[in-house]
């Protein structure tokens, strides 16, 4: 009985540490319309600049994706060691990494948080104006994650990101769709006369270096943009994110507001 109690009374335990965040991290936020912006204090000038940024690609993106908006939180973290950002359902939030890729040519001359902000906004913008539909339907069934699986099913991978590069590039001086470096990978697949399938460059391969769904995106954005007009990705994701073509929607929502099949669209692109 001694010798339990002398354990206790030596053992050493620990708070618990979420998130790479010591306790002692003090924390502040600022709010504006579309976002609350939660922040490590001492970055308060790159909170204020993240709002401005996020304010200014509202009042010029909104009419290419849709008018709706759900303000959000978004978490600065700073203790990262990947650049990167994400916005999600189940719950409703974003977070931005902020330390910067080592790598200029990747990064440009935007700041990492302008690239940031004009990036993952668009990703708000864009599952705003998505619950609508049979993915509403899911929502309200099913909550938040289970709208996050109809919007996942309805419209790809490559259309999320591609038109959220393609917003980062319409909105800045610079965006990745200006960058060179941006386009290596489909260059290098020109120069070497590999013709992969559609299927291959939209999946990927093990075996094969295949560009990522970045880059592929935002040629397809890039092209319909170009071609129909800058309402044409509003109109088709609106019609696929609410099913009105119950199987395939986002391909069938394609050929009704282009006029010629998914295949040939893509092609084209």
């Amino acid at each position: 009985m001694i010798l339990f109690f002398t354990i206790i009374a030596c053992a050493h335990v620990n708070a618990q540490v979420f998130g790479g965040h010591p306790p002692s991290q003090k924390w502040k936020q600022v709010k504006s319309k579309e976002a609350k912006l939660i922040f490590p204090a001492g970055h308060d000038s790159v909170a204020m600049r993240v709002a401005n940024v996020i304010h200014a690609v509202s009042v010029t993106s909104s009419a290419t994706i849709g008018n709706k908006l759900r303000p959000i939180s978004v978490v600065m973290q700073h203790q990262t060691t990947i650049p990167n950002g994400y916005v999600g359902l189940g719950p409703w939030r974003s977070e931005f990494y902020l330390t910067p890729s080592s790598n200029s040519f990747e990064l440009g001359s935007l700041t990492w948080y302008d690239q940031l902000a004009s990036h993952e906004f668009r990703h708000v913008e864009q599952y705003s104006n998505f619950n609508v539909g049979l993915s509403k339907v899911f929502g309200i069934l099913l909550g938040e994650q289970g709208r996050a699986l109809a919007n996942s099913a309805a419209v790809p991978n490559w259309f999320f990101e591609g038109d959220a590069v393609y917003n980062e590039t319409f909105a800045s001086n610079q965006g990745r769709g200006r960058m060179p470096y941006f386009f290596n990978g489909y260059r290098s697949l020109w120069d070497a006369n590999k013709n992969y399938s559609w299927l291959k460059l939209r999946n990927g391969s093990m075996r094969d270096y295949v560009p990522n769904h970045y880059q592929l995106g935002y040629m397809e954005v890039a092209y319909g943009r170009e071609k129909y007009g800058a309402e044409f990705w509003k109109k088709v994701s609106h019609d696929a994110a609410a099913y009105k073509g119950l199987f395939y929607p986002f391909q069938k929502a394609i050929k009704k507001q282009s006029g010629i099949s998914y295949s040939q669209f893509r092609n084209d692109a």
